[in-house]
Formats: C-alpha cells, structure tokens, sequence
C-alpha cells in the first residue's frame, strides 16, 4: 500500500539474539508485518547472531563492547542508510535509549519521530533498582523525549499513569501489542483435576516468583494442584530454594525456554496463569494465556491493571490475598468462564494486526 515509504526503528534488541536466536517473538512478527506495507530498516543496539536471516525488512546490528564505539558505528551507519533511503519516520522501541536517539535524529536530519514506551523506560522499583524513572537523570531523559517525539504511544495505561507521576504533560496512545491469537487459540474447557497452573517469564527480581510460589503454596493447603514454571535467569537458585522452604517440590516442574510456538502446547494443558511482576510494561504471556482461555491471576501491573474485569488481581506482593480470592473460584465454573470470555474478547479485538495497524495509521499517519 506505502511500499514507498521507509520507515527506521532503533532497537535494544530482539532480533536474532539468544538461544535459538528466541530474540522478541511479538516484535519480531510486528515488524515483519509492517514490512508489508513499508520499507523498513531495522537498527539493532546489539549483536545480531550470524545464523538469523531477516525476512522483510533489512538489519543493522552493533556490538556493545564499547558504548561509544557501538553508538559511533550507529550514527554512521543511520545517516548512510537516510542519505540512500531518505527516511520517512524513525521509530524508537523504548524510550532510552531507543527513543532518545530517533527523537535526536529526527530532529538534525529532520525526520518525523515516534517513541514506543515500553517497560522500564515507564517504570520505578527502586528496592531492586529497576526501572528509569526514580533515577533522576534518566527521568529528565525520557521525559524530555516524550516531550519532544512527533508521536508517542505506550503498552499501557498503567506505563502512562507512572509516566504522569513523574511529570509527564501530553497524551500518549495506548497501543498494546496483540498476538497471533490463531496460534493462541482459545480452547473452552473444565478444570483440570489437578488444577494445572502455569508461569513464564524470565528469573528475574521484577517477576517476583516468590510471591508466586507463596501463592501456589497456600492453594495447595487445600486444593490438589501442580505448577509448571517456564524460565531462566539469575534468580534460579533462590526460586529452587524457596520451592524446597515450602515443601512444594513434589508439586512443581521447572522448564527452561523453548522455541515461541511450543508455549501454546503448555497453554493449552493448563488452567490458571499465575503471574506475580512487581512491573510490567505490558505481558505478553497474560495476552497469549487469555487467548488460551486461562484463568490470569497476579499482581495489579501491566495489562492485569488495565484490565480488571478479565482477570483476578491483588496488590503486590499480596501473596495471601491472591490466594483467598483464587480458591473459592476453582469451584465456580459459571465464574472462570465469564471472566475468560471477557479476556478472550479483548485479545480477539486487540490481535497484533491490529496493533500494526494502529501504529501505521495513529503513529506514522503514512496511509493518509
């Protein structure tokens, strides 16, 4: 349709990167659906892997040995490929530094910029140093980037309302990112007996797996269940140890990453998505179990704070409360599937053509 247009996006990462070169699934399929409509040009903050093809679109990636020759190769090679393309927007994926630098860009070769926030870049939990924004030097950054992008949007409400805290003065689209909810297909049915419940996300203090497991825990006081847990990371060994305090460890299996399709298998089998972050920029894993028709339980981050009504949610850390409102609905059928059905509603309107096309149209304005 705009096949003429060229679009930059600046990136952490995501593509071809780690095992299997996994990188970001959801990023990586939106990108190459933009690639449809426009030419697009990727420009990676990290070393893409020698055996990841791009398929669409074209990828530039710099090693970050040393920031200051990483950012040098960037710039050189950024105004290289505007000189030859003549770049229509340029699009940052998460606002430091990705954003700061296409808002940077934008505004010396004077080219339209968009900033995506997308996580940490709209988040503060200073008890374990993650996140920008109670940092005052980087809060002065993404504010200012904000400020001065041509257009912003953001995963989520809960990421703007931080934002908003910390001095935020315009409006941000709200565009999450939506999934293939084709290959997370919806399947309607009982309980499993024993309850099978379900987690994935990386090991890391932000996912706050001990809330989790202190959850699990107390349910398995009174109902017969089990846990699969999908990750890896830092944390591993105090989640292990933590499983044993418990005395749980006859009760939960830990599996480690897998190639994306073969989540849904694990979906499918599953009942109830526990998920306990102290922060989220959105969660795709919330999205992708809604569209498997889980029950989602977990703290008020994210998508489970935009969307109370899909799901059974509690104040962090609250491990406890958590577990009192889960175990009076494992035997209320008419319940699980009311709130399963309001899920399934809003990924099945939010599904990631969606998204690309919100982006397209709200962000890039390129179709008018």
């Amino acid at each position: 349709m705009n096949q003429s247009k060229n679009i930059a996006l600046i990136v952490p990462g995501g593509f071809g990167t780690g095992k299997n070169n996994l990188g970001i699934p959801v990023l990586e399929q939106i990108v190459i659906l933009l690639s449809q409509n426009f030419k697009v040009t990727v420009f990676q903050l990290y070393e893409v892997n020698k055996n990841y093809k791009a398929h669409g679109f074209e990828l530039f990636g710099f090693r970050n040995n040393s920031k200051v020759g990483q950012y040098f190769k960037f710039f050189l090679c950024f105004i290289r490929g505007h000189r030859k393309k003549n770049f229509d927007v340029v699009h940052g994926f998460w606002v430091w530094p990705c954003g700061f630098l296409a808002v940077v860009l934008g505004k010396i070769l004077k080219i339209k910029s968009v900033v995506s926030v997308l996580g940490g870049d709209g988040s503060s939990v200073p008890e374990i140093n993650y996140g920008y924004l109670h940092r005052p030097i980087y809060r002065k950054l993404i504010l200012w980037t904000l400020h001065h992008a041509n257009e912003a949007n953001a995963l989520t409400n809960y990421l703007v309302d931080n934002l908003k805290r910390a001095g935020l003065k315009r409006e941000l689209e709200i565009i999450p990112w939506g999934i293939d909810s084709e290959m997370f297909s919806f399947k309607e049915k009982p309980l499993n007996r024993p309850v099978r419940f379900l987690h994935i996300g990386n090991f890391h203090a932000v996912k706050d797996q001990p809330t989790l497991l202190r959850v699990f825990a107390r349910i398995t006081k009174s109902v017969d269940c089990t846990l699969t847990m999908i990750g890896e990371g830092n944390e591993e060994q105090r989640i292990r140890n933590l499983i044993e305090e418990l005395g749980i460890q006859k009760k939960v299996r830990i599996l480690y990453h897998m190639p994306y399709p073969k989540l849904v298998e694990f979906y499918h089998e599953s009942d109830i998505l526990l998920h306990t972050s102290l922060s989220e920029g959105q969660s795709e894993v919330v999205t992708e179990a809604m569209s498997c028709g889980l029950l989602v339980c977990g703290t008020k981050v994210g998508l489970l704070y935009d969307l109370p009504v899909c799901c059974i949610t509690v104040g962090l850390k609250d491990f406890q409360g958590l577990a009192d409102k889960i175990l009076p609905l494992i035997n209320d059928g008419v319940q699980i599937n009311s709130i399963r059905q309001r899920g399934k509603e809003w990924v099945s309107k939010h599904n990631i053509n969606w998204t690309v096309k919100e982006i397209s149209k709200k962000q890039y304005k390129l179709f008018e």
